[in-house]
């Protein structure tokens, strides 16, 4: 019996209880549940995006607010709301520009939002009908009273219904499962993971497990995030997955019963803060890295990720709807190729020679058709710095 209660989630557990058919059983699984309860789930982090912040917590959010927003200095830029996170970044998705900057560089721990990174390494070396069978360390290794959906040992899941587990769910031994599919295990998937932070240009990040959990190695800054966010959300099928707000993992060959996964993400449509324009998300919290959230929305042709970490709720999505506002407000996406008129690139003969350079009769210069510049509201085309590479 205890070993049983042992290799289940604290959901699980409960049912477990309730179907022990005599005294006897109800009375020694009611002892080991109360022992993990009191003794055990105490001594771990919380997690939950609706964890309220003490009276201690709410006077550092405030100080935080003091902050400078980097990007507020710069001359002639839209001036950014001022917000109780630790760190925020805005950043459009096509070019990487980014609007808004209020103290990005500082490494910080990225909690839950760290599945972003194990949900993108998975679909480039993954097919969504893989199936994944979850062994005993992706259980046992995965810290209890932790953000879990009861997954057993041996059970098996599809690649998709993983994804969804691990982006809705928010599930650490998920998160384990997948890296071990991967990579065969932990240590050789955070690996992958430090390596395609690397590639995608971080430089204040490091990671030490798949899915967030405390420690002092593993952090990411919020321009990292909002870097790996930037993939992320290139990615049509993720961004589906994590915009979903329901999705029900069906019955598997250990249980019969149905797993609904909830989006805890609450600006998804349906949610208490449903923001016009949603892409997806993912959310984060631990005790020390308080609330972590990360946003994508788009609109009018520009899409927008927002980072905010070391948050408080319900502030982590009210600051996310104020920055999304702020630069679908003040920033628009113009085509480069469809408005420079600097260079002439009306006459075919400035871009065109007979000359062979290097034995090649081609253009020697021409424009990106697709490349585009995010500017404020109001800034003429011409205003902005040109180099020509």
């Amino acid at each position: 019996m205890i070993a049983e209660i042992c290799s289940l989630g604290i959901c699980d557990v409960v049912k477990l209880l309730c179907m022990q058919k005599t005294r006897l059983e109800y009375k020694i699984t009611a002892s080991i549940l109360a022992f993990i309860m009191v003794v055990i789930l105490p001594t771990t982090n919380i997690f939950a995006v609706d964890t309220l912040p003490t009276e201690e917590y709410v006077t550092q959010w405030e100080a935080r607010k003091t902050i400078p927003v980097d990007t507020n200095s710069i001359g002639g830029w839209p001036k950014g709301p001022e917000n109780g996170a630790e760190s925020a970044i805005l950043m459009e998705v096509d070019t990487g520009a980014v609007l808004y900057a209020k103290n990005m560089n500082e490494p910080l721990y990225p909690a839950s939002t760290t599945k972003l990174m194990t949900a993108l390494l998975v679909v480039e070396n993954c097919q969504m009908d893989e199936v994944v069978t979850f062994s005993d360390e992706a259980i046992d290794n995965t810290e209890w009273g932790s953000s879990r959906i009861g997954i057993m040992k041996g059970e098996q899941l599809t690649v998709e219904q993983c994804l969804y587990g691990l982006l809705l769910g928010s599930a650490n031994e998920v998160a384990y499962g997948l890296a071990e599919h991967v990579a065969g295990d932990l240590e050789s998937f955070v690996g992958m993971m430090n390596a395609k932070a690397e590639e995608l240009g971080c430089t204040n990040t490091h990671f030490v497990n798949a899915s967030g959990l405390p420690d002092p190695e593993h952090y990411v800054s919020a321009l990292d995030l909002a870097k790996i966010a930037r993939e992320f959300f290139s990615n049509e099928t993720l961004c589906m997955i994590s915009g979903t707000a329901r999705y029900v993992i069906p019955s598997t060959n250990k249980t019969d019963e149905e797993r609904p996964q909830e989006n805890h993400h609450k600006m998804i449509q349906g949610g208490k803060y449903a923001y016009d324009g949603i892409v997806g998300g993912k959310t984060g919290f631990t005790t020390d890295a308080r609330q972590t959230l990360v946003t994508c929305a788009q609109r009018d042709g520009m899409k927008l990720v927002c980072v905010v970490m070391k948050d408080e709720s319900p502030y982590q999505f009210t600051d996310t709807k104020d920055l999304l506002d702020y630069g679908f407000a003040s920033f628009q996406k113009i085509n480069v190729s469809d408005n420079e008129t600097r260079y002439n690139i009306r006459s075919a003969n400035f871009f065109n020679t007979k000359l062979d350079i290097m034995g090649s009769s081609k253009d020697i210069l021409s424009l990106n058709k697709t490349g585009c510049i995010v500017i404020p509201k109001g800034m003429d085309f011409e205003e902005p710095t040109v180099t020509v590479n």
